[in-house]
């Protein structure tokens, strides 16, 4: 596939901030792909300052078949991951001692607390509203606080409390809790943050969410 004008210009891109839009399909993994070969060969960056992260497993291995197809054993030394297994990888160099909470796991953790609670609505729907209350950095005082009329949803965030008091006794994370702590992490210790700058001096990111990690 051949670069068109405008993805030449974003993989020749060096400094700063650039954004590309395009729909499913249209080569932005190629062109990140060849804009971080570009940062290598013609900018002479060093691999191990280049961070790219994705959103799924499946497009982070695509992304480094891509790049070892431009730039052979070289692509090993840049850091291609998963946006949530680098927060991961982040927490546990900075120290932070955890488990792993997720899939049929925190169904099953999250049904416990309904019990002890006694409260009968479906799982699934509460962990639903749960990760979306996360994912906009929606704390279980927030949710109380603004569905005040709202019953179903008062016991929600009943649930949302006593699971996120529960994870913290056991040295638990979700995925969710991966994103918003590492982004804790580096929000509100500088000298970390400036660690991190220094090692990553080029970060690329592939499928831009909603929520961002501060680096």
């Amino acid at each position: 596939m051949q670069l068109n004008d405008q993805q030449l210009a974003a993989s020749r891109f060096k400094s700063g901030i650039a954004s590309v839009l395009a729909v499913p399909g249209a080569g932005k993994t190629l062109t990140m792909t060849n804009r971080i070969a570009n940062l290598i060969h013609e900018h002479h960056v060093p691999p191990e300052t280049i961070l790219a992260l994705t959103f799924t497993r499946n497009a982070a291995k695509s992304m480094k078949d891509k790049l070892r197809s431009i730039i052979n054993s070289t692509s090993s030394r840049v850091t291609l991951s998963t946006i949530h297994a680098w927060a991961m990888w982040l927490l546990k160099e900075e120290g932070k001692t955890f488990d792993l909470l997720h899939g049929k796991e925190q169904l099953r953790f999250i049904r416990e607390i309904m019990k002890k609670h006694k409260i009968k609505i479906s799982p699934r729907i509460i962990l639903r509203d749960i990760n979306l209350a996360k994912n906009n950095l929606i704390s279980p005082a927030d949710m109380r606080e603004m569905n005040q009329e709202d019953f179903i949803m008062q016991k929600v965030a009943e649930v949302y409390e006593a699971y996120e008091n529960e994870k913290k006794k056991k040295f638990l994370m979700d995925f969710n809790d991966l994103l918003s702590e590492a982004n804790s992490l580096l929000q509100n210790n500088p000298s970390i943050r400036e660690k991190y700058q220094e090692l990553f001096q080029h970060v690329l990111v592939d499928e831009y969410q909603v929520r961002r990690l501060v680096v």
